[in-house]
């Protein structure tokens, strides 16, 4: 085993009862492919190739081989289900396959295989349903990436590369099909305006609309008590009638009950030390008057029933209440009041699929419930005139250290004792021109801009020098796979970064000089980051220059702190959101706003200042874990 962050006897268990198995599937015949795949498996295992892998495999020798062979098989088909070509899925099938077929002496078979066609990158298909009063059926696609990394496949899902509508019209327009295309374009349009969740939308519930109908909710005269709670259950969860019937509630506590899993959840054990502890049970006290046990059936009798309500409401009040303004209208509040995303994401049982953001935010189960129950109180106002108002219950108590959604941020501590080993380190090597010193000062340099960024890990990772101002301390960050053209982000970075920058450049200067005699394409090398003719940072191994991409990251990040390449996005990002900044400012300067919500262009209402928000915090942050700036000559 190559790599130092990987458990070693979990590697040398599975080592040894993969040669067993081979020994047997070879004696038993025709199991060739299956012994060539799990010996590839351990063969990329042992040179450090195989992180999502060995997360998830468990261990061997506490295990009986029925119970290990039960866990692998529930493991493949977990992420074979989400993507039927997921990498790791793959990987975990490749061990199962001839453990289980050596276990129970099952007979080999022979398959004829066809390779993918060199030079197509496969994409996957995210499809959503969009609830539309028009009475059209909605669906939204989302085509992005897909990648071999766990970190990358979050990446992509917050760069999407293409998305469309597809509007299904029930009944055929008499004017023809060009009709139907503007109609559709004008739907199209209206749920684009709907997303932004503009004060001016005369889509949107308001509030007088919104107590009417709690008015009527109330009365146990005009309305039932199953037609109550899925009403109420669908204002307050923020999801339409059906995704209401198909969520899993806990009937005895009255409760909303979900997993909130990620990929990232899932890390090696020599790892978990440097992670956040993280539980993916989230529970979520509901209303009183929302009867749980009523809401697993949706009849059709229901669904008339809540239809002549909104009918009834509309003529007696003149008003315009639909399900898809009842089931929007959450969102629409906490948006308006500056409400992080992902909160309400989580409030309305969305996947990180849907909302990207999930994938990156640490948030405590307690500020979620707070949220909601701040909703609560906002409606039990609206409710106050009728006879029975809104009811809930206010004792409930949730843990105050219970965190739910990304592990990867890392306590103060650790990341200052990680910045002072790392200096320590290039203070305490003599030759200032060594290979070794020159790789620690990157992956100083590196980190500090990285957090300071929230820079995407790409090939030539945080750009060249001619993209950094240093004279107004900002960054031009290409945002290529959002835009058909050059256009692109510009966001400040703090000022130690700045200095640390600095000092870089003269350290570049210093060994463009030192190597020009000695090793002119080293010397060239620092001579072109230098001038912007090529990627700022580079590594050197064997005396061999190596460019910095995410492979050759993973390999020497693996030695100084073992994460996913994109944990400082996490990191940063669950930051920002403990500190209250602006939720259309984070995703921003994370580069998650959306097509329809372009970032820092002519048209965007954000200034300098508001950059200078995350700038200072992200110093402050840099300044407390000792991360400063020191001579690298």
């Amino acid at each position: 085993m190559h790599s130092p962050s990987q458990e070693h006897q979990q590697f040398k268990q599975y080592k040894a009862l993969t040669l067993l198995v081979c020994a047997k599937l070879y004696m038993m015949g025709r199991h060739e492919s299956a012994i060539k795949s799990v010996c590839n498996e351990m063969r990329q295992w042992s040179l450090g190739k195989r992180y999502e892998l060995s997360n998830d495999l468990p261990d061997v020798i506490t295990l009986e081989m029925n119970k290990l062979l039960e866990i692998l098989d529930a493991k493949r088909k977990q992420k074979l289900e989400k993507w039927s070509s997921s990498r790791v899925g793959r990987q975990i099938s490749n061990i199962y396959v001839p453990y289980n077929d050596s276990h129970t002496n099952n007979n080999g078979i022979i398959r004829n295989t066809m390779l993918r066609e060199p030079g197509v990158q496969s994409t996957r298909l995210i499809s959503t349903s969009i609830e539309d009063d028009s009475g059209d059926t909605v669906t939204e696609f989302k085509q992005v990436k897909s990648s071999d990394e766990g970190w990358a496949m979050e990446e992509s899902a917050s760069e999407q590369k293409r998305t469309a509508l597809l509007i299904s019209m029930k009944k055929p327009s008499e004017n023809g099909y060009a009709v139907q295309k503007l109609r559709a374009k004008a739907t199209s349009n209206r749920l684009l305006k709907t997303n932004m969740r503009l004060p001016c939308d005369i889509y949107q519930a308001t509030k007088f609309e919104i107590s009417t109908l709690l008015k009527y909710c109330m009365d146990a005269r005009k309305v039932c008590e199953k037609t109550r709670s899925f009403i109420l259950a669908s204002l307050t969860l923020g999801t339409s009638l059906q995704c209401v019937s198909q969520r899993d509630f806990n009937h005895s506590k009255n409760t909303l009950e979900f997993e909130h899993i990620l990929p990232t959840q899932s890390q090696r054990k020599r790892i978990i030390k440097l992670i956040s502890p993280i539980h993916t049970l989230l529970v979520i006290q509901l209303p009183n008057d929302i009867k749980t046990h009523l809401l697993n059936d949706l009849e059709q009798s229901t669904l008339d029933k809540i239809s002549t309500l909104l009918k009834h409401i509309n003529k007696q009040h003149r008003t315009s209440l639909s399900l898809q303004k009842i089931s929007n209208y959450l969102a629409q509040k906490l948006k308006q009041e500056s409400i992080d995303p992902t909160i309400v994401a989580l409030i309305q049982g969305q996947t990180a699929d849907v909302t990207p953001a999930l994938s990156y935010t640490h948030l405590a189960e307690q500020t979620v419930n707070e949220t909601y129950q701040r909703f609560l109180k906002f409606l039990e106002k609206l409710s106050s005139k009728s006879a029975n108002k809104l009811k809930f219950d206010y004792s409930i108590e949730h843990e105050k250290n219970k965190a739910i959604g990304s592990p990867l941020v890392i306590d103060d501590e650790i990341l200052a004792k990680f910045f002072n080993t790392i200096e320590q380190n290039i203070l305490h090597i003599s030759d200032i021109y060594s290979h070794s010193r020159h790789n620690l000062i990157t992956y100083y340099v590196l980190f500090t801009l990285a957090i300071s960024s929230g820079y995407r890990p790409v090939t030539g990772w945080l750009g060249k020098i001619t993209d950094y101002n240093l004279l107004n301390l900002t960054l031009w960050i290409s945002d290529k796979e959002m835009h058909q053209d050059i256009s692109g982000r510009v966001i400040k970075i703090p000022e130690i970064a700045v200095s640390i920058l600095e000092h870089y450049k003269q350290y570049l200067k210093a060994g463009k000089v030192e190597f020009m005699n000695r090793k002119i394409a080293l010397s060239q090398r620092y001579d072109h980051a230098i001038t912007g003719e090529a990627h700022l940072f580079f590594f050197i191994t064997d005396n061999e220059i190596e460019e910095v991409t995410p492979k050759t990251m993973t390999d020497h990040f693996d030695r100084v702190l073992p994460l996913p390449l994109n944990w400082h996005r996490h990191y940063i990002r669950s930051l920002l959101v403990r500190e209250e900044i602006n939720p259309e400012l984070i995703a921003a300067w994370m580069g998650h706003a959306e097509l329809n919500e372009p970032a820092f262009t002519r048209f965007c209402s954000y200034s300098i200042n508001d950059l200078s928000i995350i700038s200072d915090y992200i110093n402050k942050k840099l300044a407390s874990v000792n991360c400063r700036a020191i001579n690298f000559v």
